[in-house]
């Protein structure tokens, strides 16, 4: 039975009254509480059904539990997940409430943000082949890697990827992750080959003094490891094709840049200032694996530029 009273209910209470039967006969003859058919009595005073019917219906709005979201908080949630990208509980943390108040806001509709805007709409996809042909086997296996890397206590030790759109020759995407602080740097490079990745982390190494090692995969965008090596004086180690889960902070990381960065979209299109905004935006959000500090302020805390 529905909690309100409905407009019958309230006309044979009115006839009740008038025929001087006890609030107690009432509750029971509509099989409702004394409690509810005295507070009814209390709208009006003598009882008047259509009256009280009237303003049960005008104060109807102010019965349950109103909502905590209010304006300010509303535009900051639309803006740091629906444009910056931050997962619900990044921002819960940040705003000191449970996550699942936002997930909760986000069903309601009461947000600009859809459950499609959330990071991998709350589905895993198979990863399909980017049309790179992965042929190249040579280099220091990822087993001769010192085991501490592992435990993320060192600075220094990071993975490095690429990332490109569509399968025609173009731009693409070098991207570099710091184990320990998750610090994810994207460059722009013009080529797909060796030739042309090579430079672009010699350069971007050559300005860090502690890097301690570098983990790539088997493409051939790093057959060049040995001149690498040579120059930066930093080795190289190669994970075990089809094992993405050793390279884990760098492909995590890029499914954050593919946020900014559909797979459909061409690299070519991207100016640096967009790119330096996404760089930004990925580096400046705090991460509940860093105990809520930003990657670049752990980044900055430990690196020594040369």
């Amino acid at each position: 039975m529905s909690s309100s009273l409905s407009s019958h209910e309230r006309s044979v209470i009115e006839t009740m009254i008038k025929l001087n039967h006890s609030i107690r006969e009432i509750a029971r003859f509509l099989n409702r509480s004394p409690a509810t058919i005295a507070y009814e009595l209390k709208r009006i005073t003598p009882y008047n059904a259509t009256i009280a019917h009237t303003l049960a219906k005008q104060n109807k709005h102010k019965h349950g539990r109103c909502s905590s979201l209010t304006p300010e908080l509303s535009a900051f949630l639309n803006y740091h997940i629906g444009i910056l990208q931050w997962s619900p509980e990044t921002a819960a943390h940040v705003l000191c409430i449970a996550f699942k108040t936002i997930y909760n806001w986000i069903n309601h509709d009461l947000l600009k943000v859809k459950v499609s805007d959330l990071p991998d709409k709350g589905i895993r996809r198979k990863r399909q082949s980017d049309g790179r042909r992965r042929v190249f086997a040579h280099g220091r296996s990822i087993e001769k890697r010192p085991k501490a890397v592992q435990l993320r206590q060192e600075f220094g030790r990071f993975e490095v990827d690429t990332m490109q759109s569509g399968k025609t020759r173009g731009e693409i995407l070098v991207t570099i992750t710091e184990r320990l602080s998750r610090q994810h740097i994207v460059r722009q490079v013009s080529g797909r080959n060796s030739q042309a990745v090579a430079p672009a982390i010699i350069r971007f190494f050559k300005g860090i003094k502690n890097a301690k090692s570098i983990t790539v995969d088997h493409g051939r965008e790093f057959a060049k490891y040995d001149e690498i090596e040579e120059k930066l004086g930093i080795p190289m180690y190669f994970a075990h094709p089809y094992s993405p889960e050793e390279r884990g902070s760098n492909e995590v990381l890029n499914r954050y840049v593919r946020r900014f960065i559909p797979k459909e979209r061409k690299i070519e299109t991207i100016s640096q200032k967009e790119l330096d905004q996404i760089n930004h935006w990925i580096n400046a959000r705090p991460m509940k694996t860093l105990n809520w500090q930003s990657p670049r302020k752990v980044y900055q805390q430990h690196v020594v530029f040369g």
